[in-house]
């Protein structure tokens, strides 16, 4: 009896200082908190979908790409657009400037009120001009990216379902999980053939980076 009690102890204390060696075995210590999410991060290839998606969503500049771009879409019609607005605006406040004081109103017009109906129509239309020809798309091996009118986004690849040209609308669209979607202002179909040929080289790298599950 004595005998098998013995044994239990022994085995008893050879399993706890197993226990205690891979306990201090740095090999055998899982990773915790940030580590353990880039190891998870390594061992699959990178963040998943779900992961990705929700880490860019709330900070919108948490993820960007250094490698060089290899493509980069404009639009031609909205460059177009912006030189009208410079026109028109500036027409309507050199013509208001001019006209300002032909008729007596009671209130004393100087050269200087003159030109700041000028000086504003500067300003409106550097700020339009600028507001229409911001939209971009570029896109590389990491991902899309996105700068509208206001705000720029990137977008990895993990978390697009592709582009697609609703029937009808006047822009194409960056299709993303959920359901949701970010309308590229810089892909107008009112640039005709070149939005097809902005939208064929898109699906080219598609098909090359954007994961097929």
């Amino acid at each position: 009896m004595s005998d098998d009690t013995g044994i239990q102890k022994l085995n008893h204390r050879e399993s706890t200082r197993v226990e205690d060696v891979d306990a201090h075995d740095p090999a055998n210590q899982q990773p915790t908190g940030t580590g353990a999410a880039a190891g998870a991060g390594g061992q699959s290839g990178g963040l998943s979908e779900r992961q990705a998606y929700a880490y860019n969503a709330l900070d919108p500049t948490a993820m960007t790409s250094t490698k060089p771009w290899e493509l980069e879409i404009r639009s031609k019609r909205l460059k177009v657009l912006a030189w009208v607005v410079v026109a028109v605006v500036m027409a309507v406040h050199i013509f208001m400037g001019a006209v300002v004081d032909i008729a007596y109103t009671g209130a004393s017009i100087t050269p200087i009120d003159k030109w700041a109906f000028v000086g504003v129509g500067i300003i409106i239309s550097v700020l339009g001009y600028l507001a229409f020809t911001r939209p971009r798309v570029r896109a590389n091996a990491d991902g899309v990216e996105v700068r509208n009118i206001i705000g720029t986004r990137f977008y990895p690849w993990a978390v697009i379902y592709g582009l697609s040209f609703p029937q009808g609308s006047r822009m194409a669209r960056l299709e993303l999980p959920e359901f949701e979607y970010v309308p590229l202002w810089a892909v107008q179909a009112a640039d005709g053939a070149g939005v097809v040929r902005a939208v064929a080289d898109f699906r080219e790298l598609e098909a090359k980076y954007m994961p097929q599950d």
